[in-house]
């Protein structure tokens, strides 16, 4: 069954439907989408009374009601409107057109109403009682005495043709519409064109969806064939990418061209024939190419596969063959040789030619010895100017910056060879760091795990102690013995955050939030924090802050732990009955505290030893510390592209913290 599914998938003759059925699609989709726009219109609408040439048509209708019984009236009002000859004339002509106009709507109905003298005209019949109230049920109505019913009908100035003037004027078309007029044949228009639009609507997004799903299989089966599984070579590729790009960009073009030469006007059915055939053209032209490309892509040729690479290859393949190892050092002889038989030549040709003047023959072999010696100096500058970008990278790679690039772009033919064996010196360096820093974040994630799976069981002796004291125990050593566990418990419980948060600063793994933090009102309230431990610890704490505010850019909750564990590191290792000085300062763009206090043990160790994780300065280990604040501290002040620095000199220990501001 997979066998037979399979010969179905990567058939030609299914392949041959699938393009079919994409053509088929294009031009169900092409045109429905060209019916659609020609009656856009209609097809936005609801109904026919939003169609714009119904709307039209009823406002003409009524400005000619307007027109007719409030400015024209009649011939005798017109004769005595003191109006000039040509536009009483004019005038006479406007009355005689609408008179005839007007009842010829069978569909248009209106009412006039004098409000001074009770005058009223209408060409509804006597059967209906109340007209008003009539033409206020119609669905598509007007009222006019200074306002409209559907502000989206263009009425146009009839409100300034009213201003004044004592008319009330209501216009409606009765719904549904009656054989007799424009209005009735419009309708059954719109009718057949909305549920042609409706199925045009259908039509387009099904032939869409077919063009897609064709398609997507065309491209699917192009890029996961594999022609060895079938006993088929993969077919060769007839063209260069970028040849074949170029020609299809040009029949692009020259469609659009032809498209635009057609002009808006899409009602002739030849030009319809005409487009269909030209973008018909297009379709294959552009799925050829498309196929073509995911082949290429498939096949990973895409780059390789142009005439461009192709050229490039060959002259680099030269230029190499003739610029490296023993070869360059016979290409050496022959080219100094021919620079200077070729200056020779130039010079007696300029010698022959010159005159004591300067004739044409003279000027030319002069501007080509001036040119020819011009190129050789150019090419020899450029190549003696990589010498300097190697021994920059030889420089950098030697003081340990192995990412130092050595683009082989820029390195001439001659020096390329040497530039090579710099990059495999520089890519041996870098694996040998990689598995060295893969080591290190082995060692950190197994100190993770171990964290991690440490946590469980610590809980639950958590737990079990909080019941145990939570019981009646009679017992006074026992329970002394379950306060010592919680005691030692909950020490251990924070030394496996400790850890488990320098392992995470140390790789990087924190995210980091940049705000705006205010050193002063940081260290204040980290001191308020700790006020009742450095009282206890017996110190004297002294805050010296800068005249001005002093704000870092830095993650507010790391900044807290880091002034945390520093005082944590203050109240446990201080000399008691001692001093404690925290300066708050800016300097270089930096933002800075310094933390200075005696220790209470002997620092016979190093401040960069000090800041490895598990070091501390009591070495006879008796406090509660774990030796991993500091580590902490300088990760995270690293993470937030600060400074971390340690002083100590004697029983003096001095920690500054800079961050950018």
């Amino acid at each position: 069954m997979d066998i037979k599914s399979r010969n179905i998938n990567y058939s030609g003759g299914a392949k041959l439907a699938a393009v079919i059925i994409v053509w088929l699609g294009f031009l169900g989709t092409m045109g429905s989408c060209l019916f659609l726009y020609r009656n856009h219109d209609i097809a936005s609408s609801s109904s026919y009374n939003e169609v714009y040439s119904f709307q039209s048509k009823f406002a003409s209708l009524v400005h000619n009601v307007v027109e007719y019984h409030v400015l024209l009236k009649n011939e005798d009002h017109i004769q005595n409107s003191g109006a000039d000859g040509q536009t009483a004339a004019d005038n006479l002509q406007r009355l005689h057109r609408i008179e005839n106009k007007l009842p010829a709507m069978v569909n248009f109905v209106y009412y006039v109403r004098n409000t001074q003298t009770g005058e009223t005209w209408s060409n509804l019949g006597s059967e209906i009682a109340d007209p008003v109230r009539f033409i206020q049920k119609q669905p598509a109505r007007a009222f006019l005495n200074g306002w409209t019913s559907d502000a989206s009908i263009p009425f146009g100035n009839l409100e300034d043709m009213m201003a004044g003037r004592p008319y009330e004027v209501y216009a409606a078309v009765v719904d549904p519409p009656q054989a007799g007029d424009m209005f009735y044949d419009n309708y059954l228009d719109y009718t057949r064109t909305k549920a042609l639009t409706d199925a045009a609507t259908i039509l387009a997004m099904i032939a869409f969806v077919l063009m897609a799903a064709a398609f997507v299989y065309l491209i699917y089966t192009t890029v996961r064939r594999e022609p060895e599984e079938y006993g088929t070579p993969p077919r060769p590729t007839w063209l260069y990418a970028d040849v074949h790009t170029v020609l299809v960009l040009l029949a692009a073009v020259l469609s659009l061209t032809v498209v635009v030469g057609f002009g808006p006007d899409l009602s002739d059915t030849l030009i319809i024939a005409a487009l269909a055939v030209v973008l018909s053209l297009d379709l294959f032209i552009g799925l050829t190419y498309v196929l073509s490309i995911a082949r290429q892509i498939r096949d990973r040729s895409i780059f390789t596969n142009t005439l461009l690479y192709k050229l490039g290859s060959a002259l680099k393949a030269f230029l190499r063959l003739a610029f490296r190892g023993e070869g360059f050092k016979l290409w050496i002889l022959p080219l100094l040789l021919g620079y200077g038989f070729a200056n020779g030549l130039l010079f007696v040709l300029f010698r022959e030619t010159y005159r004591g003047y300067f004739g044409g023959s003279a000027f030319f072999i002069l501007f080509l010895l001036i040119a020819f010696n011009a190129g050789v100096v150019y090419f020899a500058a450029r190549s003696l100017a990589a010498l300097p970008q190697i021994m920059e990278a030889v420089k950098e790679i030697s003081a340990g910056n192995l990412d130092y690039p050595l683009e082989s772009t820029g390195i001439p033919v001659s020096f390329a060879a040497f530039a090579e064996d710099i990059r495999s010196l520089q890519g041996g360096l870098q694996k040998a760091l990689a598995q060295a820093v893969k080591g290190e974040r082995m060692k950190t994630d197994l100190i993770t795990n171990v964290s991690h799976d440490l946590k469980t069981p610590l809980t639950s002796i958590i737990n079990y102690v909080d019941l145990l004291q939570k019981e009646q125990l009679e017992n006074e050593a026992a329970a002394e013995y379950v306060n010592i566990l919680e005691e030692k418990s909950a020490r251990l419980k924070q030394l496996i955050e400790d850890l488990v948060e320098a392992s995470k600063a140390s790789s990087g793994n924190l995210a980091v939030t940049g705000e705006k933090v205010d050193l002063q009102e940081l260290m204040m309230q980290a001191c308020g924090e700790y006020e009742e431990k450095i009282q206890q610890a017996e110190l004297d704490l002294h805050i010296q802050t800068a005249a001005e505010t002093v704000c870092v850019w830095a993650d507010g909750k790391h900044m807290w732990r880091i002034a945390e564990n520093l005082l944590s590191n203050v109240v446990k290792y201080s000399l008691p009955h001692s001093r404690v000085y925290i300066d708050i300062a800016s300097n270089n763009g930096y933002g800075s505290f310094t933390i200075k206090n005696i220790s209470a043990f002997p620092l016979n160790i190093s401040p960069e030893q000090l800041t490895e994780r598990f070091v501390r300065g009591d070495e006879a280990r008796s406090t509660e510390g774990s030796g991993l604040g500091l580590s902490i501290a300088q990760s995270l002040t690293g993470l937030q592209g600060g400074k971390f620095r340690l002083e100590i000199d004697g029983d003096l220990f001095k920690v500054t913290v800079a961050i950018p501001l």
